[in-house]
């Protein structure tokens, strides 16, 4: 429990040399509760403050996050997960990888979140995985090389560097976008993003696994989350990431998606069309504040005459629903009248230029998942607005 605690949970949730031991299950998470009593303080305080640290940057703390067993099997998945690519497990076809894969699996499915507060507590201790690098060392020497893969070679290696002419050559590889989950493990991995979907909310621009809405929609019916991530959606550019989600609610509505935390229900499909529509308002609503020249206007026609432009999946998809259903783009509390519903008609008009330009080959799928959003009666309590 100690080692755990000081050698991964910490690197982890800080920074700094992550050491992967023994692949761990159930049972280890048991015996490590038992000891949680015993444990120097110290250890836990520290990783307390960080954790606090990384959850202010989503929202406000008013309380450390637990440390309990949620926080135990999260950590153990994730443990199990890196020890997946460690040389001595014999690579990932051996039977040993089938069990640390099926354990991780295992220890990562506790399900969403319940609570806001508690995806917030989760993501405190896995808002770092895109940082995580593996740091491979080949030791070159006049008789020949040695590679040590995540690992400090050892000073048998490296000594008499003059005489036996000792170079080492460092590699750093991120851990998820060059490294890669093995595909034994990639079940798990989705459990444990099922189990803490803030961080990929936040990275709507992430390849693999690509963002999902089954995993998302659970985080993001909790309003306070879900601005949080509308703002960092317009952060990253509203075409970059509107793309990146349009074409997830493609997937999502055509039940491509691997099983996660939300079906594809009516209700469901319009909370994530209303979602898009939304950061679509906030941009509107930004640049109409800042009232950007003439020469940035979002109309002008060099803005949407150009080949393979960013933007034309949510252009497609936005221009489908709000023909089909104008409730799906306008909220119900913005007025028809004034300068933002003037601001947001013309950036609808502006899309659907751009989607009749580029986009027309998948307007009749967008047209179909708009279809679907509306066959019965939405619950009011899934609209999306600028003020929410």
């Amino acid at each position: 429990m100690r080692r755990f605690v000081s050698d991964f949970l910490l690197p982890v949730v800080r920074g700094g040399a992550v050491h992967i031991s023994r692949p761990l299950g159930l049972g280890s998470v048991g015996r490590m509760l038992e000891e949680l009593p015993v444990i120097e303080n110290a250890a836990l305080e520290q990783l307390a403050v960080y954790r606090v640290a990384s959850a202010t940057r989503v929202s406000p703390v008013t309380a450390p996050p637990p440390f309990d067993e949620t926080t135990l099997r999260l950590g153990a998945a994730l443990h199990d997960l890196l020890a997946l690519g460690h040389p001595d497990l014999g690579g990932s076809r051996s039977r040993r990888a089938d069990r640390v894969a099926a354990a991780a699996l295992e220890l990562a499915a506790i399900g969403p979140p319940p609570t806001a507060r508690e995806a917030v507590n989760r993501h405190s201790l896995l808002a770092r995985l895109p940082e995580i690098v593996r740091v491979d060392r080949t030791v070159h020497f006049w008789l020949g090389r040695q590679t040590f893969v995540g690992r400090r070679p050892p000073p048998r290696v490296t000594s008499m560097p003059k005489l036996r002419r000792v170079r080492i050559e460092q590699t750093s590889r991120s851990w998820l976008r060059e490294i890669g989950i093995p595909v034994v493990g990639r079940q798990a991995f989705l459990a444990l993003n099922v189990a803490s979907p803030l961080g990929e909310a936040l990275d709507p621009l992430r390849l693999d696994p690509p963002v999902a809405w089954g995993r998302l929609l659970p985080v993001l019916r909790f309003p306070a989350l879900a601005r949080v991530v509308a703002g960092q959606a317009v952060g990253l550019g509203v075409d970059r990431s509107g793309d990146a989600l349009a074409d997830a609610l493609y997937r999502f509505a055509s039940f491509h998606d691997p099983p996660a935390g939300v079906d594809a229900s009516p209700e469901a499909v319009a909370f994530a069309v209303r979602f898009l529509a939304h950061i679509v308002w906030l941009d509107v609503l930004f640049e109409h504040r800042v009232e950007k020249p003439a020469s940035a206007d979002i109309d002008s026609t060099d803005s949407i005459d150009r080949t393979l432009e960013p933007g034309v999946d949510l252009a497609v998809m936005l221009t489908a629903a709000s023909r089909t259903a104008r409730a799906l783009v306008w909220p119900a509390d913005i007025p028809e009248t004034g300068d933002l519903a003037d601001a947001f008609r013309a950036r609808l008009d502006a899309l659907a230029k751009r989607a009749h330009i580029h986009g027309m080959p998948r307007y009749a799928a967008a047209a179909g998942i708009a279809e679907l959003a509306v066959a019965p009666a939405t619950r009011p309590d899934v609209s999306m607005s600028p003020t929410v």
